[in-house]
């Protein structure tokens, strides 16, 4: 029985001052410094500081009452911590009830690293390992030396997503969402973006009322010809398809019987792809 989506969360999170930290300084000096850059204070210095910890604690807050209390937890980011030596995940998994027996992280992997996180939700639920998931998308963008992404171009903001998603096809407590609706399906990843455009006609060909949420780093003409497309404006990077679907979530489960998510990698030129189907 697949993982469903039974509750959601976004956030930006306020910025907090900045205070030198010795410890840190050093890790992102030794970081920097081992792919041949220089870091540079003051970027960190004029950043928002919109730490990991902050902003699972605003996530959690925003939750509806009643929700599942997740056996799995794994946070997904493109962009390092403010605080990179902070285990946060396993702070998430503390804060959202504590019966998490992994909690752990997905980086290194672009915007990919929160398709990666789902598909293996996906697959504890298939081996039974995992009767619900918590997935937190996370963003901020006070980083050590320039990157392209986040400085170059229309500017990347400070975000964070929480998504719950358990066992089981009827409403979870809270959540009321449609008997069935939003179960993982399918996760990919395309090594070309220019397989994307073919994958969406393919997945929604004979999909019950399909609605493709395009990311902003996807090519508008991947769009498949006579089907619903939502685009999520430019902005974000690894968290633009997952904040759409928190925020609305609740409109789309009743309209829609599938939900493909998709962005493209604007680094690796990969793209990624999630299936969220069973609807009504």
């Amino acid at each position: 029985m697949p993982l469903r989506l039974s509750a959601g969360a976004v956030v930006t999170p306020p910025g907090n001052t900045y205070e030198p930290d010795e410890t840190v300084l050093r890790y992102n000096r030794d970081l920097v410094e081992l792919f041949g850059g220089k870091m540079d204070e003051e970027l960190l210095r004029s950043g928002a500081q919109a730490d990991h910890t902050r902003t699972v604690d605003l996530l959690v807050q925003r939750l509806p009452a009643g929700v599942v209390v997740p056996d799995l937890v794994v946070l997904a980011a493109a962009l390092p911590d403010v605080n990179p030596v902070r285990a946060v995940s396993a702070h998430l998994g503390l804060i959202t009830g504590g019966r998490a027996d992994q909690c752990f992280s997905v980086t290194e992997q672009g915007l990919g690293a929160a398709f990666t996180a789902l598909r293996i939700g996906a697959a504890h639920e298939k081996t039974g390992r995992s009767a619900a998931f918590a997935l937190a998308v996370l963003e901020q963008t006070t980083l050590p030396a320039h990157d392209p992404v986040v400085h170059d171009g229309v500017p990347v903001r400070d975000c964070g997503v929480l998504l719950l998603f358990e066992r089981g096809s009827g409403s979870s407590s809270g959540s009321g969402s449609a008997s069935g609706s939003g179960e993982v399906s399918d996760v990919l990843r395309l090594a070309d973006a220019s397989e994307l455009g073919p994958r969406l006609a393919e997945l929604t060909a004979d999909a019950p009322r399909p609605l493709v949420v395009m990311g902003p780093w996807t090519d508008p003409q991947d769009a498949p010809p006579g089907v619903d497309v939502h685009r999520v404006p430019p902005g974000g990077y690894c968290v633009s398809v997952w904040a759409a679907l928190a925020e609305h979530w609740a409109h789309w489960r009743e309209r829609f019987g599938t939900v493909v998510l998709c962005d493209t990698d604007p680094r690796s030129h990969t793209a990624h792809v999630a299936v969220l189907g069973g609807g009504r």
